[in-house]
């Protein structure tokens, strides 16, 4: 589990609990003592706000928290919706470290330290777009919203009067709702992402991702190879 480094205070709350009858119930079913219970951990990384789960091999969530981040309507552009990528990393280190605190705290006294997670999954936004260099670990804008609109010339150029242009290959329709036209407006608007796109070694470390390899690439300080065929079919379209 990560260290939480020191970040800027949240004007969020991280909400935290245990499932005590889930717990109880793992326990009972495992034989065992509450240190020897195995879980599973989710990162729920959401539009509106961020949840970490563990789960029980009964399928049943032993504890949990969730922080809520911040929504960027810049007022100067109907339609557009942002979010602060390090924000939303942040809040997911909080609410991990607080799951692991209230865990420690409670009457079971699980030191996940001590006894690691069996496995952490991620679900996230999908579509939201994030531009970032590995070498840094920083991105070069603000995370594109699936809802944002700014793309939707984009997509219509693409298609040419054609929405069902590529359904056969991907069997979506073309729209500004995936990452690909994002990926587009990020390269033509961003001007250090155009500056290092432009150099031959800085182009190595430029990276385009939805959230889940954003935070897979935060937390490991990899790049990620996680996401599955559908996730990238639609994404990247």
């Amino acid at each position: 589990l990560p260290l939480l480094p020191i970040f800027p205070m949240s004007r969020f709350e991280c909400k935290a609990s245990v499932m005590a009858e889930a717990i109880h119930e793992a326990i009972k079913v495992s034989g065992g003592s509450a240190s020897s219970v195995p879980l599973i951990g989710s990162i729920d990384q959401g539009t509106s706000s961020t949840r970490f789960l563990l789960f029980t091999q009964q399928g049943r969530i032993a504890a949990s928290a969730q922080m809520e981040h911040t929504q960027i309507f810049p007022p100067e552009h109907v339609g557009w919706h942002e979010h602060d990528p390090l924000e939303i990393w942040r809040n997911t280190l909080h609410c991990i470290q607080n799951v692991v605190k209230e865990l420690q705290e409670s009457e079971f006294q699980i030191d996940l330290h001590k006894t690691p997670l069996k496995a952490i999954g991620i679900t996230n936004q999908r579509e939201t777009t994030i531009a970032w260099n590995i070498l840094t670990g920083k991105p070069y804008y603000n995370a594109i919203v699936w809802d944002d609109l700014r793309t939707t010339d984009i997509a219509a150029d693409i298609a040419n009067g054609n929405q069902d242009l590529l359904r056969e290959k991907t069997g979506l329709p073309l729209a500004s709702y995936f990452a690909g036209t994002k990926v587009r407006w990020l390269i033509d608007n961003v001007p250090q992402l155009q500056e290092d796109l432009m150099d031959t070694e800085m182009k190595m470390h430029v990276r385009f991702g939805t959230v889940d390899t954003w935070l897979v690439h935060q937390l490991t300080g990899t790049p990620s190879s996680t996401e599955g065929a559908i996730n990238i079919g639609g994404a990247f379209l």
